[in-house]
């Protein structure tokens, strides 16, 4: 029975582990790994990892602003976290798949091309990078207790990708994939809050609890639309938390091995987008006989080398302001 007891500071203790645990998750989704069973079924559903990231990123950045109130310096670092190993590897993902001239390259990049419309690399950066510059907001809102205003921004959020989940030709999915985890982000700085202010996991088990009915409402209708797949799965994200914890205390000697995988989680995120990339555009064919052996080695392989490069960058020194 001690392993399912659950504190809110697991969230910040577990923090590594989640993020590993989630960048598998993720992998496990983009490289088709559905032919083991139950790895299948448990794998269609990664993209769920990325609600965890958001949470998770939300509850670090809290801690960092806790840190200093010098909000330019905090940019500063974020900035740095990001872009240098960002435009790296999209550097050579451009060499390998993408074949984009210098001003593309740039545009693309600088995510300038998922805010004007135009042509972008991916939308999970250009979304961190919004969910960055606002997190100074949020964390005042909850210093000042402003909950009304924080539950204001939830509602508009869920009730704004409510309105265009059917609607792809007035909001691409892109777009929609980031305004529904806005409240995956504020929920991580909330649970960032708990714990400076020592607040009772209750609290936590009812928004947990509070998810399931909203799940079942919505998560039958993605046989007409897809994207209430993706939108019923964000309401159990609190449990999804719950469980990861879980197994991170059952299974021990894996965590760090999870905690390494965590930290590189970012480096690991990028790579796999190279070879993602490369199956979507069926340059690297995913041949039905060897499906989950190469499966199995693209995760092993993105991992390892997401895991050289967050070492590599990290002696250079991009992440020493991190």
């Amino acid at each position: 029975m001690k392993y399912l007891l659950f504190d809110i500071k697991d969230i910040s203790n577990y923090r590594a582990e989640l993020m590993g645990w989630s960048i598998l998750w993720i992998m496990m989704l983009h490289f088709t790994f559905t032919q083991i069973k139950p790895m299948g079924f448990i794998a269609q559903y990664g993209y769920a990892g990325v609600d965890i990231f958001i949470l998770v990123s939300g509850l670090g950045l809290f801690f960092s602003l806790e840190k200093s109130d010098n909000i330019l310096h905090f940019y500063k670092k974020r900035l740095l976290r990001i872009f240098p190993t960002y435009y790296l590897i999209g550097f050579f993902k451009n060499l390998l798949l993408d074949h984009r001239s210098y001003t593309e390259y740039i545009y693309q990049y600088t995510t300038l091309g998922y805010w004007t419309g135009g042509d972008y690399n991916d939308w999970y950066i250009p979304a961190l990078i919004m969910l960055y510059l606002i997190s100074p907001v949020i964390k005042i809102l909850l210093d000042k207790h402003f909950y009304f205003i924080l539950c204001g921004i939830v509602m508009c959020s869920f009730f704004t990708a409510y309105y265009f989940i059917d609607k792809e030709e007035l909001l691409d999915r892109s777009h929609f994939f980031l305004i529904y985890r806005i409240p995956d982000f504020i929920f991580g700085m909330i649970c960032a809050y708990w714990i400076k202010q020592s607040i009772p996991t209750t609290y936590y088990y009812i928004i947990l609890i509070a998810g399931f009915p909203l799940f079942a409402i919505l998560y039958p209708s993605h046989h007409l639309v897809y994207n209430y797949k993706y939108f019923s799965l964000v309401f159990l994200l609190p449990f999804f938390i719950f469980i990861f914890i879980q197994l991170s205390k059952y299974i021990k000697f894996i965590n760090p091995i999870l905690a390494i995988i965590g930290k590189a989680s970012f480096e690991i995120y990028l790579i796999q987008g190279i070879f993602f990339s490369a199956i979507l555009k069926e340059l690297l064919p995913i041949i039905p006989l060897w499906h989950d052996v190469i499966t199995i080695i693209l995760v092993i392989g993105s991992s390892l080398l997401g895991i050289l490069t967050h070492w590599l960058i990290g002696k250079i020194g991009f992440l020493r302001l991190s």
